[in-house]
C-alpha cells in the first residue's frame, strides 16, 4: 500500500491484526496494535475484540479480560461482541462463574446480552450435560424476551431428550410455536423422539399438529414413529387426519435442506 502512495487506516490495520490472532500471533498482533497508536491511527472495538478472541486462542482469558479495562482507558467502550469474545473465552477454559461474571457486568454497563452471549453458556452446559444449568439460563432467557438461534434450540431439546424432561422439551416447543425461533423441523425430530420413546403418543399427536399448521413438514421418520404408534393404539381416524397433512406437503425436502444448512452454519461459528 505505502509503495503506491497510500497509508494504511485502521480498517487495514484492524485485518492485519485479525490474521495474526486468528494465527495465534499474539506478539505480531500486538506490535500492530502500538503501532496504530505511534500513527496516531486509534485502535477501535474491532481491534480490541480481535485480540480478545485471539488470547482466547492461546488460553490466556485473563489477560484478555483486562482488555476490557485496557481499551476504556483508551476512551473505547467494549461492545456485546467484545463481551462476547471474553465470555466465550472462560467458557473454553470451563471457568462458567467467570463467565456469568462478565454477562453481569455486560447489564450493569446498559449492554443487553444476545442470542450469541447466551449460545456459548449452552452449548458450555450442553457438553458437560448440565441440564439445571441450561434450563434456569432458558428461564433468564425468555425473561429478557431475547429469541434463541437454531443451534441453542438444539442442544436444549437433546439435554431434554437425554434426560428424558418431556415437560421442558414441551415448553420449549410451545415458546418456538408462540414466539417464531428457531428450527421447527430440527427440533422436531428430537422432540417426536423423546414422546415416541415415552409413549407420549397425545402429546406427539399435538406437537405434529401445530407444527403441519405453520406450513412446516416433519420428517418422514418421525412420522413414521408417530404412525407406528397410532396403529397400536388403533386411531385410525387420528392416523388418517395425520397421512392427509403430511401427503399435503409432497416430497418437497427444501425447507428441511436449508433448516440443516443454517444449523451447520451456526455450529461451525463455534467450533474450538
Amino acid at each position: 500500500m505505502r509503495d503506491l502512495g497510500v497509508e494504511p487506516d485502521v480498517v487495514s490495520f484492524n485485518c492485519l491484526v485479525d490474521v495474526y490472532c486468528k494465527g495465534r500471533e499474539m506478539e505480531k498482533a500486538f506490535k500492530v496494535v502500538e503501532e496504530m497508536r505511534e500513527k496516531d491511527i486509534t485502535p477501535d472495538v474491532i481491534s480490541y475484540t480481535s485480540l480478545i478472541g485471539g488470547l482466547g486462542l492461546v488460553g490466556q482469558p485473563d489477560k484478555a479480560r483486562h482488555i476490557l479495562k485496557e481499551m476504556r482507558e483508551y476512551g473505547c467502550y467494549p461492545d456485546v461482541a467484545a463481551y462476547n469474545a471474553a465470555i466465550r473465552n472462560f467458557c473454553i477454559a470451563k471457568r462458567i462463574g467467570d463467565a456469568y461474571s462478565l454477562m453481569d457486568e455486560m447489564v450493569r454497563n446498559g449492554l443487553s446480552p444476545n442470542a450469541t452471549t447466551y449460545n456459548v453458556f449452552l452449548r458450555s452446559f450442553f457438553w458437560i450435560n448440565d441440564l439445571k444449568s441450561s434450563w434456569t439460563l432458558y428461564q433468564r432467557v425468555k425473561e429478557t424476551g431475547c429469541l434463541l438461534g437454531t443451534q441453542s434450540c438444539m442442544f436444549l431439546i437433546r439435554l431434554s431428550r437425554r434426560h428424558e424432561k418431556v415437560e421442558m422439551a414441551l415448553e420449549l416447543w410451545d415458546d418456538m410455536m408462540e414466539r417464531g425461533f428457531g428450527s421447527y423441523i430440527l427440533v422436531s425430530d428430537v422432540l417426536f423422539d423423546l414422546l415416541c420413546d415415552l409413549g407420549k403418543l397425545a402429546e406427539a399427536e399435538r406437537c405434529f399438529l401445530q407444527m403441519v399448521n405453520k406450513g412446516q413438514k416433519p420428517s418422514n421418520v418421525s412420522f413414521r414413529r408417530i404412525k407406528v404408534l397410532m396403529e397400536l393404539a388403533n386411531k385410525q381416524e387420528a392416523l388418517k387426519l395425520l397421512s392427509e397433512k403430511m401427503a399435503a406437503f409432497g416430497s418437497s425436502t427444501q425447507l428441511i435442506q436449508h433448516d440443516k444448512a443454517e444449523y451447520e452454519q451456526s455450529s461451525s461459528d463455534f467450533v474450538t
